[in-house]
């Protein structure tokens, strides 16, 4: 069974510790732990964000203008060509200075 360390976060007090940690801890316990996989590695900058509004570029026909909470003061408009994007959708946001993976900038 896979279970997320965020997922366990909001059921357990576990800020303090380690995914690492947690799985020496629960093996210590007598339960198996398989293995800890780290699935953001090298990624840094990048948030989920909440489609507010969404529309077509004025000027661009494969082009969509956006207003996207990204959890800061203000939302931030992004100009994207995604086709299925839409309002209300959770989505991937680079936010400036990302680094993704492959240290792609």
């Amino acid at each position: 069974m896979f279970v997320s360390y965020r997922w366990l976060q909001e059921y357990v007090d576990i800020k303090d510790v380690t995914a690492q940690e947690l799985a020496d801890k629960i093996t210590k316990s007598g339960i198996e732990v398989e293995g800890v996989e780290v699935l953001n590695k090298g990624v840094k900058g990048v948030v989920v964000g909440h489609v507010l509004e969404c529309e077509k570029h004025p000027e661009a026909d494969k082009l969509n203008k956006c207003l996207i909470d990204i959890g800061e003061e203000e939302p931030v408009q992004i100009i994207c060509g995604a086709a299925n994007i839409a309002k209300g959708l959770k989505v991937p946001v680079a936010k400036v200075g990302a680094v993704l993976p492959g240290n792609f900038k």
